[in-house]
């Protein structure tokens, strides 16, 4: 190893864990200037992702968090949009955390989501206004149903961490590019979910084949959904038909 690198990597080694070598031959007050300015970077990108995980931690956790973070994962990415990603990850790994905190994963998932639908890069399909019923209904590439057992959904309007709940979510975004997010129910998801799959079926079939898995009734089922999918079309969800 040519000394160049094996200062190189002393300085990354000291710039991520200070106490565990020795500083390199370099003036300490600029060293220490240059860990904080990066700490506090990479520190301000995850805390304006993550402002609710933030919120609902002790505040000695979540700086031990940061610094774990920064000291002891390594990231695969050099692109600051997926430190979000890195953190999620990291996360993960953290046993004892999630057993004290079991609403910490589900709650950083769901702001990591957030982020993911606004920077989400996809084209969008062809298609025209048409029938839903009678045509192949377009869903948005934009769209992600998502559950939870916890109602992740309530914690930016509460002051303390809410009781355990399952939730049913839809998150989107619409062609004026906002992220929302509908809360809806596990039937809707389905619904949701076939439609996304959907290549060949019109809506009534698609309702059809629904109604059978369900084993309920197909005229009361699309009779029920009508209001679903003029949800979905106010929403941007469903787009059109296809060509």
């Amino acid at each position: 190893m040519s000394d160049f690198m094996a200062l190189q990597q002393q300085w990354t080694t000291w710039l991520r864990q200070p106490s565990a070598v020795q500083m390199p031959h370099v003036e300490s007050r600029r060293l220490f200037i240059y860990r904080e300015l990066f700490f506090n970077n990479i520190s301000s990108f995850v805390e304006n992702t993550f402002p609710l995980l933030k919120k609902h931690l002790p505040a000695q956790h979540w700086q031990s968090l940061l610094e774990d973070f920064f000291a002891k994962h390594y990231c695969q990415t050099p692109y600051f949009a997926h430190i979000a990603d890195e953190f999620l990850q990291f996360l993960g790994t953290q046993s004892a955390l999630l057993q004290a905190y079991p609403w910490m994963f589900e709650l950083a998932h769901f702001e990591w989501a957030e982020l993911a639908a606004e920077i989400a890069d996809d084209s969008m399909p062809v298609f025209v206004q048409g029938d839903f019923w009678q045509q192949i209904p377009v869903v948005s590439p934009f769209v992600w149903p998502l559950v939870y057992q916890w109602p992740v959904q309530s914690f930016a309007q509460q002051k303390n961490v809410p009781e355990p709940e399952a939730c049913s979510l839809i998150l989107y975004r619409n062609q004026q590019h906002d992220v929302q997010v509908m809360q809806t129910n596990p039937l809707t998801l389905m619904l949701l979910q076939k439609l996304q799959h959907n290549h060949q079926q019109t809506g009534t079939q698609i309702f059809a084949d629904l109604a059978q898995q369900l084993q309920t009734d197909k005229l009361a089922l699309c009779a029920a959904g009508q209001e679903i999918v003029e949800q979905f079309i106010a929403a941007d969800i469903l787009l059109g038909v296809r060509c």
